[in-house]
């Protein structure tokens, strides 16, 4: 019943994408609204109730076969995810598509059964979300070729479905040829800047590589993961505190939390290919809640930037200045949303962050000595991430909201009011209630994280504590927040009761300078904190680096050219190709031997 309704659901999304240019915007924001408020019903009454998961079959598909859709856990729960962050985008966040079709899209993506359907999930996002059609198109050919060498030669193309493929994993040759096109084709389709296309993609991931895979898979496939992962985590963190607009940092500095949640994925094919249950499910309890806090607090950070921008006027960082007076309650839902995305304890990021530690640790002593020594690499660049997206977090909010006004339109900023105001303090809300408990974050992934893990039945319990083991002390999220609290209400009395008529009262971030004469009612912008306070430290530590990289870079292409062209002809067909994508594929060649060298025995 529920799945039958979602499919309706899906139809009547796309009937109203091709009507959507006709009416008005706001109807078109409503409507989406309301249809994900009813995907996250159907899918809390999929997950309470395991009768009403199953297969439905629309004769819909190319030459006369049909469409296969089917809701089990894995899908149900990222249903529920997606979806209760679709609804306050669609409405509140205006540059940020969220038309009926990008919704068909997803639920179609996250329901489908077979590769024709979730390739037309996939064009339908880039049609829903404006993408580069091509780079859509050349993703859905990748992933179509993996699905048709996972099918076994028995099954009739295209109606062989996900359960003909779960049954027979790939071995051999065929094994990284599908690795290979599974990572081309995420990367390409699907892997957005949006916080929720991203996440679809790395449902993707896991349905492909973890679920129809087999109950194991080789050693080496998670290799290419922790590599990628932990680069595009130390790289997003590090360019967040260069950029200089609100929506830039946020976007930039969340692609750590999706680096993480990569590394999480390798972590657990590593786990399971060596038969660690308990390790297995650390990583995917991990995944999980990262995706969590970064679906959740990067649509509470968008909203909130949104607001800022249209309360005072400009999006750039070294214009803001003051809004904690002119917008309290903005202000502190940001802080809310940027203590969990830079993973500071109790936030529902840093419990992802520490179960992902947990994991790497558990799975320090898998493989040889070169797997041993990737872990060990990765996880001192995680805790390298985690330092940099502190700082850009903490040069977001001081620049943004502490110190004063930069200019007269940020001086007279009105705070959000009305139902924007109510959507910011409910996921505000929502956020801290899943950061002091987050074993409630996990429960509705229960039953699918249990069986990803090859541990059967549901093996994840509510308790206050987060535990790796039966053994270890845990983390108590609930505890370490009440601390917090009592610390913080101690040191406000404190100052409270030693403040003195002889003291000077100064605004935060202000740099303690005296308060900004009649004729210069704003101050002097060169005696606070701005953006570049915190870039040009970072920019010059990493400018030897950078220039060594560089110059190592350019000799080996000069070596290169010496030695596998051997005329200007050749060089300049070279020259010629799309050097993103040669750049790429590459990479990604590159990055699939050192896997297979570092497994080695």
């Amino acid at each position: 019943m529920v799945l039958t309704l979602l499919a309706i659901l899906i139809a009547a999304l796309v009937a109203s994408a091709a009507v959507a240019a006709f009416v008005p915007r706001s109807v078109v924001a409503y409507g989406s609204a309301g249809a994900a408020a009813v995907v996250v019903l159907l899918a809390l009454v999929a997950l309470a109730d395991a009768s009403e998961m199953g297969s439905l079959a629309l004769p819909l598909g190319p030459a006369g076969s049909a469409m296969h859709l089917v809701l089990d856990p894995l899908g149900a729960s990222f249903l529920l995810l997606v979806f209760l962050a679709a609804g306050p985008r669609a409405l509140f966040a205006e540059h940020i598509p969220g038309s009926p079709l990008s919704h068909a899209a997803l639920a179609l993506i996250l329901l489908a059964a077979d590769a024709c359907t979730l390739a037309a999930g996939l064009l339908l996002l880039a049609f829903g979300t404006r993408s580069s059609l091509r780079a859509a198109t050349f993703g859905v050919v990748c992933l179509v070729a993996a699905l048709a060498l996972m099918a076994p030669a028995s099954a009739a193309w295209p109606d062989c479905d996900f359960a003909a493929i779960r049954a027979v994993p790939p071995e051999g040759w065929r094994a990284g040829a599908v690795l290979f096109l599974v990572l081309l084709g995420v990367g390409s389709s699907v892997a957005r800047a949006d916080s929720v296309a991203s996440v679809a993609s790395c449902y993707v991931l896991i349905r492909l590589l973890l679920d129809l895979s087999g109950p194991a898979q080789p050693l080496w496939w998670g290799v290419p993961l922790l590599i990628i992962g932990i680069i595009a985590a130390t790289a997003g963190s590090l360019r967040a505190n260069f950029a200089i607009t609100l929506h830039a940092v946020l976007s930039i500095g969340s692609l750590h939390q999706l680096g993480f949640a990569l590394v999480g994925i390798g972590l657990a094919m590593i786990a399971r290919s060596v038969d660690l249950p308990d390790v297995t499910l650390l990583a995917l309890q991990a995944i999980w809640l990262l995706l969590a806090c970064h679906v959740l607090c990067q649509t509470l950070l968008l909203l909130c930037a949104g607001a800022m921008e249209s309360g005072a006027g400009t999006r750039r960082l070294d214009r803001l200045g003051g809004l904690i007076h002119r917008m309290p309650a903005t202000a502190m839902c940001t802080l809310a949303g940027l203590s969990s995305i830079a993973a500071l304890p109790p936030g529902l990021g840093f419990a992802g962050f520490w179960l992902l530690v947990q994991a790497l640790l558990a799975a320090a002593r898998i493989g040889g000595f070169g797997l041993q020594l990737l872990i060990a690499i990765v996880a001192a660049l995680a805790a390298l991430s985690v330092g940099l997206v502190g700082v850009a977090a903490v040069r977001l909010f001081g620049v943004a909201c502490l110190g004063r006004p930069r200019t007269p339109r940020t001086a007279v900023a009105e705070d959000a009011q009305g139902p924007l105001r109510i959507a910011l303090v409910g996921l505000a809300s929502l956020t801290g209630l899943l950061a002091v408990l987050p074993a409630l974050a996990l429960l509705p992934a229960a039953s699918a994280l249990a069986q990803l893990a090859n541990g059967g039945a549901d093996r994840i319990a509510f308790a206050v504590t987060l535990r790796p083991s039966a053994e270890a002390p845990g983390y108590p999220a609930a505890a370490i927040a009440g601390l917090l609290l009592v610390v913080g209400a101690v040191l406000f009395w404190l100052m409270r009761r030693d403040r003195s008529q002889g003291h000077r009262q100064e605004a935060a971030w202000s740099g303690g300078f005296a308060p900004p004469p009649a004729w210069l009612p704003f101050g002097d912008p060169a005696t606070q904190y701005g953006p570049a306070s915190f870039a040009e430290p970072l920019r010059r530590a990493l400018a030897p680096l950078l220039a060594t990289i560089i110059k190592l870079g350019d000799g080996a292409r000069l070596r290169l050219v010496r030695l596998g062209h051997r005329s200007l002809r050749a060089v300049q067909a070279l020259a010629a190709v799309s050097v993103p994508r040669s750049v790429a594929t590459a990479l990604a060649l590159l990055v699939l031997a050192a896997s297979a060298w570092l497994v080695a025995p």
